[in-house]
């Protein structure tokens, strides 16, 4: 795919909590998705449509998996990218299973 990955820094997401910690995925997801699928720069990804609304299929959805398991370093199971799950809400699953991780020691 064409463009530098997107990124989250994980060590600054340590000291986030809350709405911050949740806007930092949701930004995280929304530039995630819009290279998977290819979004012009002039459009957005919507926080509140279900990702199939948004273009994303079973190859993208894989895509998208190995993207978010490799920046993240937790698993993303993969019915969280195909079933009628908005961006805003796969970013509070994320939130809350890394900063479990991290207070587990993951």
């Amino acid at each position: 795919m064409p463009g530098d990955p997107v990124t989250l820094d994980t060590d600054a997401l340590q000291d986030l909590h809350g709405a911050a910690r949740l806007r930092a995925f949701e930004t995280f997801l929304c530039r995630s998705l819009a290279r998977h699928l290819h979004v012009p720069p002039a459009h957005r990804v919507s926080l509140t449509r279900p990702l199939y609304a948004q273009g994303i299929d079973s190859l993208t959805a894989l895509a998208l998996q190995r993207a978010l398991e490799s920046a993240l370093g937790v698993p993303v199971p993969a019915h969280h990218l195909l079933r009628e799950q908005t961006v805003g809400e796969l970013a509070a699953v994320l939130s809350t299973t890394t900063e479990r991780g991290t207070h587990a020691g993951l």
